[in-house]
């Protein structure tokens, strides 16, 4: 097996051990920082609760995995989102505006990009970075149509929320491209705007702080 194949397939069996901790019903984990401070785990059959930076606003995942926000200062629910299947990753902006979530789709083995924009009391998912990344993915490999989407991931923020830090990596079965291969992307929060693609050999250099180790490993 090559180097980028394994690559790819530590990726993958790192979000399996992740959905395997999450049936074994060990909720301490639920919540605790995942490949970076930025981002918290949710698991499946877990509540989670991730409040705001600026502690104005309060995200609840329940068990059963129904997103919802609460205003600190009062005990009423503002706004009931939809499910998330995990395992899965939140992670606010720090802004307080905007969080995304990495939706392991209930088996770990891919991940959805969805983002949500936060407007006092009101909340909406906005899935234009996920199709724009796919989309430059798909260009970028002259993948077949018959192809799956490949994977979007969130890992960070860039200075002040401005820009969300992305990799994008096929998926195991009928990859969009060679399965180990994958590239970084930085959006810009706002409008969700591709503003830089960062080759795999750069990531490393810039972001291996942000990502788990499997990810560079030889």
């Amino acid at each position: 097996m090559s180097k980028i194949n394994n690559v790819a397939r530590n990726v993958v069996v790192l979000m399996a051990v992740l959905n395997s901790v999450a049936f074994g019903q060990n909720c301490k984990l639920s919540g605790t920082t995942d490949w970076n401070p930025s981002l918290r785990s949710v698991l499946a059959d877990c509540s989670f609760t991730l409040p705001s930076p600026d502690g104005q606003l309060r995200l609840n995942v329940t068990a059963s995995g129904v997103m919802s926000l609460w205003k600190n200062t009062e005990a009423k629910k503002a706004w009931r989102g939809p499910k998330l299947q995990p395992p899965a990753m939140v992670s606010w902006s720090p802004k307080s505006d905007t969080f995304f979530v990495n939706d392991g789709e209930g088996s770990g083995m891919s991940s959805v990009f969805r983002v949500f924009r936060v407007n006092g009391i009101q909340v909406m998912e906005d899935d234009s970075i996920e199709r724009a990344a796919v989309a430059l993915y798909r260009r970028r490999t002259h993948c077949t149509r018959s192809s799956a989407d490949p994977n979007v991931w969130g890992f960070g923020w860039g200075m002040n929320g401005d820009s969300i830090l992305l990799f994008v990596q096929p998926t195991v079965d009928e990859p969009c491209g060679p399965s180990g291969n994958f590239i970084g992307l930085i959006v810009q929060t706002s409008d969700g705007k591709i503003v830089e693609t960062i080759p795999e050999v750069q990531m490393k250099k810039r972001f291996d702080s942000l990502l788990p180790p499997e990810m560079f490993s030889k």
